[in-house]
C-alpha cells in the first residue's frame, strides 16, 4: 500500500488555485490596458472626433486675453491654449465656457500662465459629448483643428 504525502495538495484545490491566479492576472492586465483606451463620445449621434471637423470659430489675443468667437453651429465648451515652438506643441492652459459659447457668441478669457519667450499661440476647441451612459464628459479636439491667434 502507498503511503499518502499529507503535506501536499489535492489535484482539485491545486487546480483551482491555478484558475483563481489566472483570473485575477487577467483582471490586473485588463484595468491597466483600459487606461490606455480613450472613452467612446458622442455628439449628436456621432463619434465626437468628427464634430471637430464641423467647428467653425476664430481667436484673438492680445495684452493678455484671448477672445474667441464662435462662427459656426456647434457649441464650444470651451478652449485649450497651446504653444507650438521648434521642439514641438504644448497645452498651457484651459478655459471651461460656462455657458458653453452658441454660435456668434463671442467670450474672453484672461491668460494666467507663463508664456515661453517665443512661440505661435494656437487655441484648441473643447466640446462637450455624452459616454455610453449619458454622461456629458468635455473632449479637446486634435491640434490640427486648434486657430493660430498670435506670435509671442
Amino acid at each position: 500500500m502507498a503511503k499518502l504525502n499529507k503535506g501536499a495538495l489535492s489535484p482539485v484545490v491545486a487546480t483551482s488555485l491555478l484558475i483563481a491566479l489566472v483570473v485575477v492576472l487577467a483582471m490586473i492586465v485588463f484595468l491597466f490596458a483600459r487606461g490606455f483606451i480613450p472613452e467612446y463620445l458622442e455628439k449628436e449621434d456621432r463619434p465626437i472626433e468628427d464634430k471637430c471637423k464641423d467647428v467653425i470659430f476664430s481667436g484673438d489675443y492680445s495684452g493678455g486675453t484671448i477672445t474667441v468667437r464662435n462662427g459656426g453651429n456647434t457649441p464650444l465648451n470651451g478652449i485649450k491654449l497651446g504653444i507650438k515652438t521648434l521642439t514641438g506643441f504644448e497645452f498651457i492652459e484651459d478655459f471651461t465656457a460656462i455657458p458653453s459659447i452658441r454660435a456668434e457668441d463671442v467670450r474672453t478669457f484672461q491668460v494666467t500662465a507663463d508664456l515661453p519667450a517665443s512661440g505661435e499661440l494656437i487655441i484648441v476647441p473643447v466640446l462637450l459629448g455624452k459616454n455610453k451612459d449619458g454622461i456629458a464628459k468635455a473632449f479637446v479636439c486634435d491640434e490640427s483643428y486648434g486657430q493660430p491667434i498670435g506670435t509671442i
